[in-house]
C-alpha cells in the first residue's frame, strides 16, 4: 500500500454531485460499487475528523445564474433540474451529508467557479483536496484542473469516480488526470488515515 503522505490537518474530501438523478442515470457507477466505496471513504474521513465537503449543482428557481449562450446549463434549465430542494437534486440517500459535513452549491461544472468552495478551504487552511464523483471527465476534471492552477495538492480517487461510459472514464484517468494530480482509490485512501 502506497503511502500518500498525507497531512491530515490540511486535508479534506471532496464528494461531487452524488445526486439522486446523477446517481440513478450512471450504470458504472451502479456496476463499479462506487456509491460504496465512497461511502466508506466519507465514513473514514469524518473519523479522521478531515473535512467533509458535498460538492452538488443546484439553481434557483427560474435559473438566474443559467445564459442563454451556456449551451449546457441552458439544456438543463429546459428541462427543469437540479432546481434546489427538488428531490432529483439532493445528495444520494447512501451518501447524506452528516452533521459536521458541509454543502457547497455550484452553479457551473467547476466546483469552484461562483460558489464559495475557495473561501471554506482557505478558512479550513486546506492544502490537499481529495476528489471523488460523477462524472470523471466533467466535475471531477474541470475541478482537478482549477485546484491545480490554484496550486492545491490533488488527489483523485479513481475507484470513487465515474462516467457515462468505462472507456470515457478511463481515458480522463490516464490521459488527463493522472498528467496532472495524483491518482489512488479508496482502500489506499482509508490506509492511509490509520
Amino acid at each position: 500500500m502506497a503511502d500518500l503522505h498525507l497531512d491530515l490537518s490540511e486535508t479534506a474530501v471532496l464528494a461531487m454531485d452524488f445526486q439522486q438523478m446523477i446517481v440513478s442515470a450512471n450504470a458504472m457507477a451502479k456496476q463499479h460499487n462506487v456509491l460504496q466505496k465512497a461511502k466508506a471513504v466519507l465514513d473514514g474521513a469524518r473519523n479522521a475528523a478531515l473535512p467533509v465537503i458535498h460538492v452538488v449543482i443546484q439553481f434557483r428557481r427560474g435559473y438566474p445564474e443559467v445564459s442563454a449562450r451556456n449551451r449546457m446549463f441552458s439544456g438543463i434549465k429546459d428541462m427543469g433540474i437540479f432546481i434546489t430542494g427538488q428531490d432529483g437534486a439532493n445528495i444520494d440517500k447512501s451518501l447524506s451529508h452528516e452533521e459536521g459535513d458541509i454543502i457547497v452549491s455550484r452553479p457551473r461544472v467547476n466546483a469552484f467557479y461562483s460558489s464559495d468552495l475557495q473561501s471554506i478551504l482557505s478558512s479550513k487552511e486546506v492544502h490537499t483536496l481529495v476528489l471523488m464523483g460523477i462524472s470523471t471527465e466533467w466535475v471531477v476534471e474541470a475541478t482537478a484542473r482549477y485546484a491545480v492552477d490554484a496550486v492545491y495538492r490533488v488527489i483523485v480517487l479513481e475507484d470513487c469516480c465515474a462516467s457515462m461510459s468505462v472507456e470515457v472514464h478511463e481515458f480522463t484517468i490516464a490521459k488527463i488526470l493522472s498528467r496532472i494530480t495524483e491518482i489512488s482509490n479508496s482502500e489506499e485512501f482509508l490506509a492511509n488515515l490509520q
